[in-house]
């Protein structure tokens, strides 16, 4: 299929098929029949072919006076598109919102929906959420990529002992263990993993999560709601009724639900596990402390922190191999001779051609990462265990950065070591990682 314009070439679109929402079959073939009929429906074809095509999962629209800038946020990291003029985009919104069976005329209500596409053999499903601003107007699409996502620690790139270490922690009764990441890094897949980590078949494991704010769910790891803060400790006392060996708290932000489930853990003497942000198991620590816990209450209680990040894979299809120097070697902490080659991002300047008239010609995308040079992300942990040397820390009050070199001196591997050691092993380049660590 083609379109045309007086302005533009003829542009072969990409066989991108969409199924419209709506409330009956009627009204799914009247918005279809609509969107294809439409000026802004190229506009979108384009659009959303080449988020897909770059394993996209989040494409965020700003409308402003003049423009409307596009973002992709591929593996977690955010990449700027080119922009489009406003009259373009006011095209492209009204065919969403067309496909979404939502009202095109609304620009400043809140207003989501979600339609169904397929390219090729994959199928994906487009999630919709539009609301005014000062601006103008701003366009989320959350897009359900075909692309199976691990489930375990392992999977995920956790190291075999220390996935026999976490599964032994999630033995001890009773206690405070904390899974520890960022938003955007993860953090869901992390605690997913932790939460699949245990004996589910010889113990009970409970969620306990607020209404609204439930995580994908787990196999055999049931999931009770709770309203709000004010009705938290009443639901969680109900929820021990059940006598549940282990429970877990997904999200915790406020002092007054730490400190609750601290108390109650304390008495019914279970093991709570926790999920909190934090840049690094150690950081956890202090993040527990801004929470209301005390150095004593931590030295006394806390089992464990399982910190986690992500780091993005380099694509096994089109990733080159090269030999580091020396000084890459040194400042890696990577002895000679140990690591004969790490890999980095295909590079097309040596394969991309001059035609007649002297344009570029640069060799086709890979198609499995279309082009980004890397496919999937995969997992860096940390593990902090209570031993002596953060016993020593928390007795000393030492401030964070002390506390930090005073944890590396000790012997205990961090987010870098195990980025070298991903690297070494290629399944990440050492940009990735300088990224990874500055952020």
């Amino acid at each position: 299929m083609a379109t045309k314009t007086k302005s533009q070439p003829e542009v072969v679109l990409p066989a991108l098929s969409f199924k419209a929402a709506g409330n009956t079959p009627v009204q799914v073939e009247l918005n279809l029949a609509k969107v294809l009929k439409s000026p802004g429906y190229p506009i979108v074809v384009l659009l959303l072919a080449e988020a897909v095509q770059k394993w996209t999962r989040l494409v965020v629209l700003d409308f402003t006076a003049q423009q409307v800038s596009v973002k992709f946020q591929i593996d977690g990291v955010w990449s700027d598109m080119p922009p489009l003029d406003r009259p373009t985009g006011d095209l492209m919104l009204a065919t969403l919102k067309q496909l979404c069976n939502l009202d095109y005329r609304e620009r400043d209500a809140r207003q989501e929906s979600s339609f169904q596409g397929q390219l090729e053999s994959r199928k994906y499903k487009f999630h919709v959420r539009t609301q005014g601003v000062p601006t103008g107007e701003r366009v989320l699409i959350r897009i359900d990529l075909p692309r199976a996502e691990a489930t375990e620690l392992a999977a995920m790139g956790m190291r075999p002992k220390v996935v026999e270490r976490v599964k032994a922690l999630l033995q001890q009764r009773p206690g405070l263990l904390v899974s520890a990441a960022l938003p955007g890094e993860g953090a869901s897949m992390a605690w997913k993993g932790l939460r699949a980590a245990g004996d589910r078949f010889m113990s009970d494991f409970i969620t306990f999560e607020q209404r609204g704010a439930v995580e994908d769910d787990v196999i055999n790891v049931g999931s009770v709601l709770y309203d709000s803060a004010e009705t938290f400790s009443t639901d969680l006392q109900k929820l021990l009724l059940k006598e549940p060996d282990l429970i877990f708290f997904s999200q915790v932000r406020s002092p007054q639900i730490l400190r609750q489930i601290m108390d109650i853990g304390v008495a019914s003497q279970r093991l709570m596990v926790v999920q909190i942000e934090a840049r690094s198991a150690l950081e956890a620590v202090y993040r527990l402390q801004i929470l209301g816990l005390t150095a004593a209450e931590i030295q006394q209680h806390l089992i464990g922190v399982v910190a986690h990040r992500s780091l993005r894979r380099l694509c096994e299809k089109c990733r080159e191999e090269f030999e580091p120097d020396a000084n890459v070697l040194a400042k890696l902490g990577i002895r000679p001779g140990r690591v004969r080659n790490f890999y980095k991002t295909f590079d097309p300047a040596p394969y991309t051609k001059v035609d007649s008239k002297g344009n570029a010609i640069p060799p086709p995308p890979c198609p499995q990462c279309g082009g980004i040079g890397y496919f999937g992300r995969t997992g860096l942990f940390e593990l902090l265990e209570n031993d002596d040397t953060l016993k020593a820390i928390l007795q000393q009050k030492r401030k964070y950065p002390e506390a930090a070199q005073q944890w590396r001196a000790a012997g205990h591997p961090t987010f870098r070591e195990e980025g070298v050691a991903a690297i070494a092993l290629g399944l990440t380049s050492i940009e990735e990682l300088q990224r990874l660590l500055k952020t």
